[in-house]
């Protein structure tokens, strides 16, 4: 028995009837995750968060012959997802709530209620392939590398990899909205989902609606100390951004935010060449192939965000933190965000971590 994770939109749909059409028995379940608030749903929230979610869902678990069940973990989601979304911004940080709720929601608290229930794996309809061999699960592209999400899944221990059976992972969008038509999926032509699905709006409004001391007004300062006058609030800057930021009166610019400090709610600004950074210290580090670093060290491919370019590294493991020598600089590295190892040919991630620092003081402390 199988736990299919049906979220009502084409891809679990199609990767729940290929798995069951394979001989796999499964159960059918949709997660209530967030309530949106008062007043009348938009259609992005109805489509990811409400009742059209839940009866997509129900229809294609029909159609595929097995039971489904809508089941509240709006309590597991509130934690680890738009508290820590909440607490990550406040404390100057880009988080990546996509990742944490796959490490801790889908691939956490679903993957648990899966094997109380009886059923120790799970159906899912990531674009991403999962192999297996004598030394435990692979983490593998996608064919379709436009739709590849073996990033967004980097931060899953082996034993949950282990667990989860990915049809869609040989299979291109086109193919996957193709054979929903075949057999008749109402959700064949469904929008995908969007980053962020719990924000309707933007998300300085939801946390300052949460937190309404977030946005205070404080300095900003150039990396060498001069005022470079005010913000209206640390929490609408991230690293690199260049628009909309004070320094024009510097004179001199383009200027990007180098880093934000949250104690004093000061915005430091500086040159593209003062984002920089050779090396990375990641904490939670996440060893997917360990025979990587049998010598110490892996040499790979890093990749420091979602979609970014990858770039030659070698990374070793230093108690709990990934440390990772970039062969080139990168310009946005983001304290907050999930930093990817893939291997030499980028088929693999054999490592992950959650970016901390480049600076040169903490990577001596974490040598």
């Amino acid at each position: 028995m199988a736990l299919a994770a049906m979220s009502g939109g084409v891809d679990s749909a199609v990767a729940t009837v290929l798995a069951t059409r394979a001989g796999q028995p499964a159960v059918g379940v949709t997660m209530r995750l967030y309530t949106p608030g008062e007043g009348e749903l938009s259609e992005r929230a109805r489509q990811c968060c409400g009742p059209t979610a839940y009866e997509d869902a129900r229809r294609a678990a029909a159609l595929a012959g097995i039971p489904h069940y809508v089941v509240n973990f709006e309590r597991a989601f509130q934690k680890a997802v738009l508290d820590y979304f909440c607490r990550e911004y406040l404390a100057g940080r880009t988080p990546n709530p996509c990742v944490a709720c796959n490490n801790l929601v889908k691939f956490g608290a679903l993957l648990d209620f899966a094997r109380a229930l009886g059923a120790p794996r799970m159906i899912t309809g990531h674009y991403v392939r999962i192999l297996h061999d004598e030394s435990g699960p692979r983490l593998v592209r996608a064919v379709d590398r436009a739709k590849d999400q073996s990033y967004m899944l980097a931060g899953l221990r082996p034993d949950q990899l282990a667990a989860v059976v990915t049809p869609l992972g040989a299979l291109t969008k086109e193919e996957t909205r193709a054979f929903a038509r075949h057999i008749g999926l109402g959700v064949a032509d469904k929008p995908d989902s969007m980053d962020l699905c719990f924000v309707d709006g933007d998300y300085r409004g939801f946390i300052e609606r949460r937190f309404p001391d977030a946005a205070r007004a404080g300095p900003v300062v150039t990396v060498d100390g001069r005022d470079a006058g005010g913000h209206d609030g640390v929490l609408g800057y991230t690293v690199g951004q260049r628009k909309g930021i004070a320094g024009a009166s510097l004179g001199d610019g383009p200027w990007y935010v180098v880093r934000t400090d949250a104690p004093t709610n000061t915005l430091v600004i500086g040159r593209r060449e003062d984002l920089a950074r050779s090396t990375v210290v990641c904490s939670s580090a996440n060893i997917i192939r360990p025979a990587a670093f049998e010598d110490g060290s892996a040499r790979g491919l890093a990749v420091c965000r979602y979609r970014s370019k990858p770039v030659r590294a070698t990374a070793r493991v230093a108690g709990s933190r990934l440390v990772v020598n970039l062969a080139e600089p990168v310009s946005v590295v983001s304290p907050g965000q999930l930093l990817a190892i893939y291997d030499a040919a980028d088929e693999e991630v054999i490592a992950s971590g959650i970016i901390e620092s480049g600076e040169a003081t903490e990577l001596r402390a974490a040598s």
